[in-house]
């Protein structure tokens, strides 16, 4: 006796939806709105800062080397701050 398929396929099914993929962390941030020496502070603790600090700047890094702008990743004595630097 033959075993049914555990699969199905739809036909004309159009693209997945818009959620899929992997969830940014700190997409959210303005980092394309800020202006030359503004400040974007995210206020935490310390031990959470020291947590964060690190994939924070591989995220702004990554995102710097995107839009061709610079930036600077510091704590800050109530969390986390990123300067932009041009």
């Amino acid at each position: 006796m033959a075993e049914e398929p555990r699969f199905r396929v739809f036909q004309n099914a159009g693209p997945p939806p818009k959620t899929s993929g992997r969830k940014r962390r700190w997409g959210h941030l303005p980092l394309n709105d800020i202006s030359v020496g503004d400040m974007i502070e995210l206020p935490m603790s310390e031990d959470q800062s020291n947590m964060l600090i690190s994939a924070l700047s591989s995220y702004v890094w990554r995102q710097a080397k995107r839009s061709g702008r610079k930036f600077s990743v510091k704590r800050t004595n109530i969390g986390i701050g990123i300067w932009r630097l041009s």
